[in-house]
């Protein structure tokens, strides 16, 4: 047969090879041959079809298995991996197949919730060794997204190094740690990077050296924002300048504080278009390089401290479209050239100190679509020619001087869509003639300016957003706000609305996710729609007259803001839904207990429940991985002991339990909360020592009040070594020993600076001016003779009060030292010795009472040069010599700061008048001292003795007489009555001390009666009662 088949062929002598038919023929064979390749490929590619017919190839299959195994997964995204299903169809797999064979290229498993409003994107996040060795088995691996997800805090492995096919790596946001490997540079093709971490300085990835960059010479884009570049940050410039392709740079936030202001290299960023150095400290002028940089589009420094003026050059960067210069420190004039950058579209100067008035070259810009200048102390009138920017799309003024009359050219505005002309100082009205043509608006801020609207106007626009906050609306609501069906955001803080809200508003807020209608006079109930309100995530009614029950609440809120209002009942359990975050209900009627399932809120970070009227222990459930920060509960009628499970808070920063029943000792498992900066255990009857862990754990605390407690014994010396303690009050106690002499060490008592209290969980101020009064911290001191609050300034107080305990010994000298210290309060004790010559170099010192002990010798002549006393109280102690005069001293005009100091001597000067100090020392000793010795005084006789003595002393406080009254009465009956019940005022103790004189005169007549009358005799009346007196200086007022 194949003999056969051969002898069919006919073979011909070959052609000359310039032939025509040689040349056909070779056609033919190259034909030939084409047709039996496509037809092998075809087959090959058939085989390979069936090879892989299953998907991708078993070893790269379990190389993704081996990489979920060790990773945790908490919302099952990678449910879908397992072996029985093709790894190509695999959540966030894909395969290509350009080398003949299917391979996985992407591995694209970003959180599905970054980004999404309302969504907690921890609960979707993977977590664990996210860059396991098994990813060096994908070979053909190009892109890598593993963005907001969650490395434990671990370091990203030098085996990234390894995947050398890397085109597009992404771990942006996946709280990495450590150090970045410099074998990331090995990466030579990668064209995306993308390395953005969480806020700096919270970041914890250490850039040590950017050498590792010059490797990725074909790097596109590099975004390292919030990552600490700060040992490395004068390598910055020189390190990316080895990156030749590079067209975008961002590196936002990464405490760069050393970039040089001219270069000694030639600059190769001829491709960069984007650059981001905001949120960075340079504190200096502008780096003049950057004029080099011609092919920039987009430019962002914000945030960066930059002075001076905005130099000419700026004129340089034609192409410039982007111009962000927010939150500096820039002064005006702005340079002309500025307004030649034809191309501009976005113009951010905002938070500067441009002044003058807004600049007239902002009309070239033909092609402006957003312009902020908010907050740059601009002056004058709004110029009419604003109207010709009619491109214009977003226009903020807001928080200027701007003054005049707001130009009806707005309306001219065609195209805007976002409007803020917010607190300034303009004359006449916004009325609806400006607003008339602005079809396109969303939204709307005139806080602050006086709004002349018909009430039932029919917008031509239809807002998202409104901040009408501080402008005269009410006292009903404007109808118009009715037509407004897209509405998401509603501020109308402090707008005279009075009375109840119509159901039309309730009905209109179906979509609306932020509402602040606080400080106003709205009255009523709340609705059982609320529930209803879906979208609903922030509510503010603070500060009104809402009463009645709090009801179901929407099920997607995360902020709550009901104090300052009348509601009352108890809280419901239902109150604390699973996205609450923050809970704001002071100052209300609330009774009853604090619901347990409090505890299961594990996303609350505040809870404010103080100034109500709730009882019952405080619940014990609290549990660990619950991230509240605040916890207010003051002001309660809560008893029981603190219970010991708040120790699993550990991230609690503010603790305020004061002013309630506690009982028992401070749990030791509080100790764990580290974070801690205000603990007010204040105005309870907790009991037992100050615990030694405070001194050791607590290293955060500003702020310790354990006032008016039971706690005992000796104060622990490990309190001096709370270096940022600024405050410490352990008034009214049993406490005994003596004054630590580490107190002389607080750090912040020397120190000048005074930072900002933190303000933990605090969130975003996009709809809102500022914050209420109510989310300020605040506490209660006894200062200048008087309870004050403090909150606004709080973080500028700095007290020490020991008085009222049994503390002993002399003071130390050591507490001179703290030259920052506003108030020193260690009255009522038992200090001996004198007065530390140290004291008069408190030159910050505003208070000081050591009134009520036993301190003795001259007063130190440097109280005088304490420039800022204001309020002094040395009385009732043993002082002697002669009272120093001059500077600070004569200023203070009331005269009972020296009594009850037998041998002071010299004269006193009150108000113009000369006053001896013998007058004020005359020792007393009353008659109804039934255990004291030497010759008595009857009390009738030492009240009118103390009314003479007194006469002459002006604008001395009630409380003060009281104290100097009692503090002369020695241990009997009157005076025990007066510690048992003691008196509101003086006339409240003369009222006192004329029954007792009475009961006593009466039965003393009694005894004499019954002495001398024989048996039988007729019952005699008692002597008519005294009257008590009529008040102390009676008869200055005759």
């Amino acid at each position: 047969m194949p003999e056969a088949w051969r002898s069919r062929l006919r073979f011909h002598e070959p052609w000359p090879p310039h032939h025509p038919h040689h040349c056909y023929n070779l056609y033919l064979v190259r034909l030939f041959w084409l047709i039996i390749l496509a037809f092998f490929f075809m087959e090959v590619a058939g085989v390979e079809g069936r090879v892989s017919s299953k998907g991708c190839l078993q070893r790269e299959r379990d190389a993704l298995l081996l990489f979920k195994s060790a990773i945790k997964d908490p919302s099952a995204r990678l449910s879908s991996w397992h072996a029985q299903v093709d790894c190509c169809a695999w959540t966030g797999v894909v395969c290509h197949n350009r080398t003949g064979s299917i391979r996985v290229a992407e591995l694209n498993l970003q959180n599905p919730n970054a980004y999404q409003y309302q969504l907690n994107e921890s609960d979707t996040a993977l977590r664990g060794e996210l860059l396991h060795p098994s990813l060096l088995s994908l070979t053909h691996l190009h892109t890598l997204n593993l963005s907001f997800n969650d490395f434990d805090g671990t370091q990203i492995p030098p085996l990234i190094g390894s995947l050398h096919k890397l085109l597009h790596l992404d771990l942006s946001f996946s709280n990495f740690s450590g150090t970045i490997p410099p074998r990331l540079g090995n990466l030579t093709n990668l064209l995306y990077l993308d390395l953005r971490s969480y806020n700096y300085p919270y970041s914890v990835t250490l850039v040590h050296s950017l050498d590792w960059l010059s490797g990725l010479s074909s790097l596109i884009y590099l975004d390292m924002s919030y990552m600490n570049l700060s040992i490395a940050s004068h390598n910055l410039i020189s390190a990316v300048n080895m990156l030749p392709s590079l067209q975008q740079l961002n590196v936002a936030g990464c405490g760069i504080n050393n970039i040089p202001l001219s270069l000694s290299f030639h600059l190769n960023l001829t491709s960069l278009t984007t650059l981001d150095l905001s949120e960075n400290f340079f504190n200096s002028s502008f780096p003049n390089w950057l004029w080099n940089l011609t092919s920039l589009s987009s430019l962002t420094l914000s945030m960066c401290e930059i002075r001076g003026m905005l130099p000419i050059e700026i004129g340089n960067l034609i192409s410039l479209t982007h111009l962000d210069l927010d939150w500096n420190l820039l002064s005006g004039p702005l340079p002309d050239t500025l307004w030649k950058l034809k191309h501009l579209t976005y113009l951010l100067l905002g938070f500067n100190f441009l002044g003058n008035s807004l600049p007239m070259g902002i009309m070239n810009l033909s092609s402006l679509s957003t312009l902020f200048l908010d907050n740059c102390s601009l002056t004058g009138p709004i110029p009419s020619e604003l109207g010709n920017l009619t491109t214009l799309n977003t226009l903020s003024l807001e928080s200027n001087l701007l003054s005049g009359l707001i130009p009806h050219e707005i309306g001219k505005l065609v195209n805007l869509e976002y409007l803020d002309l917010s607190i300034n100082s303009f004359e006449g009205d916004i009325t609806e003639f400006h607003l008339s043509n602005l079809t396109k608006l969303n939204t709307l801020f005139l806080s602050g300016i006086t709004i002349a609207i018909d009430h039932n106007w029919n917008p031509p626009f239809q807002l998202q957003v409104i901040r009408l906050g501080s402008c005269k609306l009410g006292p009903r609501l404007p109808t118009w706000l009715r037509s407004q069906k897209s509405i998401m955001a509603i501020v109308l803080h402090n707008t005279s609305i009075e009375d109840n809200l119509p159901e039309w508003f309730w009905n209109s807020l179906s979509i609306v996710v932020f509402l602040d209608l606080s400080h106003n006079k709205i009255s009523g109930t709340l609705p059982a729609s609320l529930e209803n309100l879906t979208k609903l995530s922030y509510l503010y009614l603070h500060s009104n007259l809402l009463e009645g029950p709090i009801p179901h609440l929407p099920p997607n809120l995360l902020f709550l803001d009901l104090s300052l209002n009348a509601f009352s009942g108890p809280l419901s359990p239902t109150l604390f839904t699973p996205n609450l975050y923050c809970l704001l209900l002071s100052h209300n009627h609330i009774i009853g207990s604090i619901p347990s399932n409090v505890c299961n809120c594990h996303s609350l970070e505040r809870l404010d429940l103080s100034n109500n009227k709730l009882s019952g222990e405080i619940p014990q459930c609290w549990q660990e991985g619950t991230r509240l920060q605040r916890i207010l509960l003051a002001s309660n009628m809560l008893f029981g002991k603190i219970p010991s499970s708040l120790g699993n808070l550990m991230e609690l920063v503010f603790l305020h339990l004061n002013n309630n029943s506690l009982i028992g000792h401070l749990p030791s498992s509080l100790q764990n909360c580290k974070q801690l900066v205000i603990v007010d255990f204040g105005d309870n009857k907790l009991s037992g020592k100050i615990p030694l862990w405070i001194g050791q754990s607590w290293q955060q605390l500003r702020i310790l009040r354990l006032s008016s407690n039971i706690f005992h014994g000796n104060i622990d010396p490990q309190l001096g070594h709370l270096r940022y303690l600024q405050i410490i009050d352990l008034a009214n106690n049993t406490l005994s020993g003596s004054i630590p002499h580490p107190f002389g060490n607080f750090s912040t008592m020397v120190s000048t600076s005074a930072k900002q209290l933190p303000n933990p969980g605090n969130i975003s101020g996009a709809f809102i001016e500022d914050l209420s009064d109510e989310e300020m911290e605040s506490i209660t001191l006894v200062t200048k003779g008087d309870k004050l609050t403090f909150s606004s300034i709080l973080y500028l107080v700095k007290s020490i009060d020991l008085s009222k305990n049994d503390l002993t010994d002399e003071i130390p000298e050591e507490l001179g030292h703290l030259v920052e210290l506003n108030t020193l309060n260690l009255s009522r004790n038992h200090f001996k010795g004198k007065i530390p010559d140290s004291i008069g170099r408190m030159s910050s010192l505003e208070t000081l009472d050591l009134s009520f002990n036993n301190l003795s010798g001259d007063i130190p002549q440097g109280l005088s040069q304490l420039n800022a006393l204001n309020h002094l109280n040395l009385s009732y102690n043993n002082l002697s010599g002669n009272i120093p005069s001059g500077n600070q001293l004569q200023t203070l005009d009331d005269a009972s700061i020296y009594i009850g100091n037998l041998y002071l001597c010299g004269d006193l000067y009150y108000g113009g008048k000369k006053m001896n100090m013998f007058a004020l020392s005359v020792p007393v000793n009353p008659s109804q001292d039934q255990y004291g010795g030497g010759p008595k005084e009857a009390l009738w006789t030492y009240i009118k003795r103390f009314n003479q003595v007194v006469m002459d002393i002006l604008s001395v406080s009630s409380e003060i007489l009281v104290n100097v009254f009692a503090h002369e009465l020695t241990k009997g009956e009157f005076f025990r009555s007066l510690i048992q019940r003691p008196p509101n005022d003086v006339d409240h103790l003369l009222r006192k001390a004329t029954v007792y004189i009475n009961v006593e005169e009466a039965q003393a007549e009694r005894k004499k009666e019954v002495s001398i009358e024989p048996a039988g005799a007729p019952e005699r009346r008692p002597p008519s009662s005294h009257q008590p007196p009529k008040g102390l200086r009676a008869g200055r007022e005759q």
